[in-house]
């Protein structure tokens, strides 16, 4: 299966719900253009559409749950097969990879019950290094 992007969300104030897009502008080094992020040090959040289902399904939530909004839900990557400085091809946009997988809080009853967690190896934090546009349905790959 080719990676693709399935779903955009950018979130423009703390607290408040995320605005669904079919298209999203990023701006090289500062992240995405109107996201409350942009400028920080992980510009983007990504998640693969594997974490979020389970998520979804599971009648425990962790700590997480309700804190983690991702901006770009990819399917079909293999996001635990991706390091730090890893280079991602988005559309016609250019991301490297900040952190590949997310931090679990101890705090998290997830993380004392010691169950095991996808957001842990399904999450990515990257840096725009080329902007441009990316659209639902753009293909993802790794820059060899």
């Amino acid at each position: 299966m080719t990676a693709k992007i399935i779903a955009l969300t950018r979130y423009p104030q703390k607290g408040e719900p995320g605005v669904s897009l079919a298209e999203m502008a990023l701006i090289e080094g500062l992240g995405i253009e109107g996201d409350r992020h942009m400028g920080t040090e992980r510009q983007l959040s990504i998640c693969t559409a594997e974490a979020r289902r389970w998520m979804e399904a599971q009648s425990k939530e962790g700590l997480c749950f309700g804190r983690f909004r991702e901006n770009i839900l990819l399917e079909g990557l293999v996001a635990a097969a991706l390091t730090n400085g890893d280079v991602l091809l988005l559309g016609d946009t250019v991301v490297e990879i900040l952190a590949s997988g997310k931090y679990c809080f101890p705090q998290c009853r997830l993380f004392s019950d010691q169950t095991p967690c996808p957001l842990s190896e399904g999450v990515i934090f990257a840096a725009v290094l080329q902007g441009g546009t990316v659209s639902l349905g753009d293909a993802v790959r790794v820059k060899a």
